[in-house]
């Protein structure tokens, strides 16, 4: 039951539900009304962007803040480049690329940390229960949930532009133009990233499948 469940987590994306947020594209300057309601709309899919790139709450939290602090500091300076929502994006996925590089850095002159099996659950996974389609039952919902939250371990011992192609195309149902748009790279080098972040993932999780098939 365990390897089918981890076979729908990489195959089927309706499980997740993408937050959708109006895109405002611009060609001017944007006034400081404009720059709030694009803050406001876009906030709770920067927080899950945020939690599911780090897989760590208070990371999360602080990319967020960082960002926001940084784009209010810098929206004047905005032409209309790209969409509001795509720039605000940007900010918080550099935002957590900085913040998951210092809890790196802080790790390497601590004890090494649980492996995946004991540290698979994590504030963060809990919101993974919104997730879950609702015709589901209770005890696959519950399987779904710890599937999610060994996937979610893993996902995050990915080199960055690896967990990040897969957070925002997994997770957050992006297509490889909107992740390339992002990260800055085509959609060609999102592709082989993804295939990348999958074989590594079969990888580590291949010990749970392994148990369960026994």
């Amino acid at each position: 039951m365990m390897d089918a469940a981890f076979d729908s987590l990489f195959e089927d994306r309706r499980v997740y539900q993408r937050t959708s947020t109006r895109r405002a594209s611009m060609e001017k300057s944007l006034t400081e009304p404009e720059f709030a309601r694009a803050v406001s709309a876009g906030l709770p899919k920067l927080i899950a962007i945020a939690r599911r790139l780090s897989g760590n709450e208070d990371i999360a939290a602080d990319a967020v803040q960082n960002a926001l602090l940084k784009a209010s500091k810098s929206w004047r300076q905005f032409r209309g480049q790209s969409h509001v929502d795509t720039w605000l994006t940007k900010i918080v996925i550099h935002a957590v690329r900085d913040g998951m590089a210092s809890q790196r850095r802080r790790r390497e002159h601590l004890p090494p940390p649980p492996d995946i099996q004991r540290d698979g659950h994590n504030r963060c996974e809990s919101q993974s229960e919104n997730l879950v389609a609702p015709e589901r039952g209770p005890t696959q919902q519950v399987l779904d949930a710890e599937v999610r939250s060994v996937v979610a371990a893993a996902v995050r011992e990915l080199p960055d532009r690896q967990r990040e192609v897969f957070g925002l195309m997994v997770w957050q149902n992006m297509t490889a133009r909107e992740v390339g748009q992002l990260l800055d790279i085509t959609p060609q080098t999102v592709h082989a990233n993804l295939h990348a972040a999958r074989k590594r993932l079969r990888e580590l999780l291949e010990p749970f499948v392994h148990d369960d098939r026994d």
